[in-house]
This record gives structure tokens, sequence and C-alpha cells, in this order.
């Protein structure tokens, strides 16, 4: 009962749910725009055969953004996203090819 009463007037208990809340919708909005990235890029490399390096790119880095929003989201860090922080760096290359993607299927 007592932590109960002390977070019940603690200043940081309340200021963290603010930007529980924030981060939050945020994440759900970065979730929204990921998802019309890897429509784009499956697109994309449907008609190239390639990955759009840009999307590759931001997609990468979106996704870490997201990442690090639940970490905060769900206690295991105190370290607050971006914009209390950088914006996450993206992941230096692409995945490796499919290496199964000159078989063909069995009949």
């Amino acid at each position: 009962m007592q932590a109960f009463l002390k977070n019940l007037t603690s200043e940081a208990f309340w200021l963290r749910l603010v930007f529980m809340l924030l981060f939050l919708v945020l994440a759900e909005i970065a979730v929204s725009i990921l998802t019309l990235l890897i429509l784009v890029q499956f697109v994309y490399r449907l008609f190239s055969g390639n990955l759009q390096a840009e999307i590759y790119a931001f997609s990468s880095s979106l996704a870490t953004f997201i990442l690090q929003s639940y970490q905060f989201l769900i206690y295991q860090t105190e370290q607050k996203p971006f914009p209390f922080n950088d914006w996450p760096t993206a992941a230096s290359k692409p995945m490796a090819e499919d290496k199964h993607s000159d078989l063909t299927p069995d009949d």
C-alpha cells in the first residue's frame, strides 16, 4: 500500500505515463508507415529484382525506432527514443538474397 501511495503522488510516475502514451501513438503511426514501405519495397523488387536503397535504409531505421519505442513502453529501458535521442541508424547492408529463389517447385 505504501508503494501505491508513493506512486500515486509521484510526478515522475505520471510523467512517464504521458511519455508512454506519446510513444504508443508514435509507434503505431510508425508501424502504419512501415507497412506501406514494405508494400512499396515488395512491388519495387517484383518489377526490378532489386531492393530500393533509400526505402531499405529508412525502413531499417524506422523498425529500430519502433523497437526502441516498445522497449520503453514495456519498461525494458528508461531511455526515451527519438525525438529525445538521435534517430536510429539504418542497417549497413541488405539481407542476403534468398538462396532458394532459383529453385523450381516440385511436380
